[in-house]
């Protein structure tokens, strides 16, 4: 389950909820650092691997599309894991290209696939919604995406182990995410090559609260201060 706020339009999934301002988008990060608090915790850089489909995927229509991971780790004893993938043409079997999901605000005139899954302890977050859970339908390479959630297995994601994924504004190159209690994490973002399209992703531990998530720019000036996540 996923939880997330959506300023211009609320979206609600079989077990997701997240906060999303469009804004010019994409999504991408490096590095990911963490605390090692007793919680079992641990994160993995990202640099320059992508993620590849398995082999029964890798048919002509697969071919078109680009992947790559936003960040992996441990926490609470437990693997984690964050993908993007984008899907040059929606897939024949997408449910509907007629509305738009989550990411987008209007239909688009050039429908595109994109997708963000959330993995705790090998599942995949809101697997509940089917083989497409986590995918929205956006317009081309360069929509505008801009967004942040806190994904989980239970409770929506407000409580237990959780993932804070966030799409952040073009220009943005790292997030600092601020415990209460003073413990920081840092990421960060990764792109998704030859699109607009980038994330990081930081994990949370079971009883762990957050104070603030700060974001900012290839020079360290801070672009955004939110602090209603706890």
């Amino acid at each position: 389950m996923s939880s997330s706020i959506k300023k211009l339009a609320v979206a609600v999934g079989a077990t997701a909820i997240v906060v999303s301002t469009p804004v010019a988008g994409a999504w991408a990060a490096d590095g990911v650092s963490g605390d090692r608090s007793g919680k079992g915790l641990g994160t993995h850089s990202v640099a320059e691997g992508e993620q590849h489909p398995p082999r029964h995927e890798q048919d002509d229509e697969e071919q078109r599309t680009v992947a790559r991971s936003v960040g992996s780790g441990i926490v609470d004893g437990k693997e984690w894991s964050v993908t993007l993938r984008f899907y040059a043409e929606v897939p024949q079997d997408f449910p509907s290209t007629d509305g738009t999901s989550g990411f987008a605000e209007s239909r688009p005139q050039d429908p595109a696939l994109l997708c963000q899954r959330v993995f705790i302890s090998g599942v995949q977050v809101d697997h509940q919604a089917g083989p497409w859970a986590g995918c929205s339908v956006v317009d081309g390479r360069d929509d505008f995406v801009e967004g942040a959630g806190l994904h989980g297995l239970t409770d929506k994601g407000t409580s237990g182990t959780r993932i804070f994924v966030g799409n952040p504004a073009s220009g943005t190159a790292s997030a600092r995410l601020t415990l209460d209690g003073g413990t920081v994490r840092t990421s960060e973002v990764v792109t998704l090559p030859g699109t607009s399209y980038r994330a990081f992703a930081l994990p949370i531990a079971d009883g762990e609260t957050i104070a603030s998530v700060d974001t900012f720019d290839g020079q360290g000036n801070r672009l955004t201060h939110e602090t209603y996540w706890d």
